[in-house]
């Protein structure tokens, strides 16, 4: 049985241990947020082995957008969590475009026809 005395509970009052708590839950939802819907994209894709439903466009426009916002932070410092939140949706568009390439079909080129050749019989 654990036993703390007075002087132990006021090193870590509850206030500061609650809002601390509350700050970093936010904090990892923040970044993790908007890439989880994501990972159950990613494993759809892999069960099915077709990335037929997915767009390679949205992986083009949320990596220049987060790019951007990356190189804007050097320019005028925001929120470290914020900065955190683009690299893992960057690494996040990079794992979707690798599984996107490796499970789409080859698609066969049908042979070009001249309109030159066609025999009139």
């Amino acid at each position: 049985m654990l036993v703390v005395d007075a002087k132990g509970i006021e090193l870590i009052p509850l206030q500061d241990l609650m809002g601390i708590m509350l700050f970093a839950l936010s904090a990892t939802f923040m970044v993790l947020g908007g890439a989880i819907p994501y990972v159950f994209q990613y494993i759809e894709i892999y069960k099915c082995k077709s990335a037929s439903g997915f767009s390679l466009l949205v992986c083009l426009a949320l990596c220049v957008a987060n790019i951007l916002r990356i190189l804007f932070w050097f320019g005028k410092r925001f929120e470290t969590v914020l900065l955190v939140q683009s690299v893992v949706m960057i690494t996040c568009m990079i794992l979707m475009l690798e599984i996107s390439v490796r499970m789409s079909k080859p698609r066969i080129k049908a042979q070009r026809t001249s309109v030159w050749n066609v025999s009139l019989v």
